[in-house]
């Protein structure tokens, strides 16, 4: 089995599917859903549900692998805050899109990829605000956040569209979560990365999980170089997409087309 993943370029849309949880009955219906819709690859934006050294986890992966057979299709995953970042980081390739199974794929976080004519970006990672619940190396890991190594790796070169589990600062979230002090600076400390590797990238796309929250916004910044050049004030923005999780059918999953990055969010009534 090929374990590395290269450019698609063949690939017109793909599904980008919310929070998974290792929900394999969620993951095994957007499979089909993804299939008639005619998209080739789903691409999952962490919290997957990766714990290889866990019975759940391991049949989890095998059901996951198996409906992707049935349907025809890949599933690539970035890392979320709860997935096993020890067992993620012991992968052969490393730093490498690495494919773990026949047909499923984890994208290390600085990860580029070419899809559809679009360039890609992916960087996972967050803060579990819920680690006080959690156990160290069983189901909490403490490199779980995303840092200036990541950000660094996935580099300066622009994106069509980048890839995240936690949102960019600046934008509101309408979170009815209230964090402790302590955690609210750990939590804005990941989402200040993640919108400085939005602002350093700009792409016209920022699909993001963690939040359970479905919605569109965008982000806006002034753009430095540019207003250094025109001798004015210049904007930049990028499109934002929050999604929710497994079992949400109004906005769990949305379509993207490629290289429009057009997206289209469940129909209504769908069951999925």
């Amino acid at each position: 089995m090929d374990r590395t993943v290269a450019d698609r370029d063949d690939v017109r849309r793909v599904l980008i599917a919310g929070d998974t949880h290792g929900n394999s009955k969620w993951v095994a219906r957007l499979t089909g859903v993804a299939a008639e819709a005619g998209c080739p690859v789903i691409i999952q934006v962490g919290d997957f549900g990766y714990f290889p050294d866990h019975s759940d986890g391991s049949r989890f992966l095998t059901a996951v692998d198996t409906a992707c057979e049935i349907n025809g299709v890949e599933l690539w995953f970035i890392d979320g805050n709860h997935d096993d970042h020890t067992s993620l980081s012991e992968l052969e390739h490393g730093n490498k899109p690495t494919r773990i199974s026949e047909h499923v794929t984890y994208l290390p976080r600085g990860t580029r990829l070419n899809i559809g004519g679009c360039m890609f970006g992916f960087l996972g990672g967050a803060f579990s605000i819920d680690w006080r619940d959690r156990t160290l190396g069983i189901d909490w890991w403490q490199h779980e956040v995303t840092d200036t190594d990541d950000v660094a790796r996935l580099g300066d070169g622009a994106l069509d569209v980048l890839i995240a589990h936690d949102s960019p600062a600046g934008i509101n979230l309408l979170s009815s979560w209230r964090l402790p002090a302590e955690d609210q600076v750990r939590a804005d400390d990941v989402r200040a990365l993640i919108a400085q590797a939005t602002t350093t990238t700009s792409p016209r796309l920022v699909v993001h999980g963690h939040w359970h929250h479905g919605y569109e916004s965008a982000l806006t910044w002034i753009d430095r170089a540019a207003t250094e050049r025109a001798g004015e004030l210049t904007w930049d923005s990028s499109r934002v997409v929050g999604l929710g999780c497994d079992g949400n059918t109004k906005n769990g999953w949305i379509i993207l087309d490629l290289p429009s990055v057009d997206v289209h969010w469940p129909p209504a009534g769908a069951d999925v």
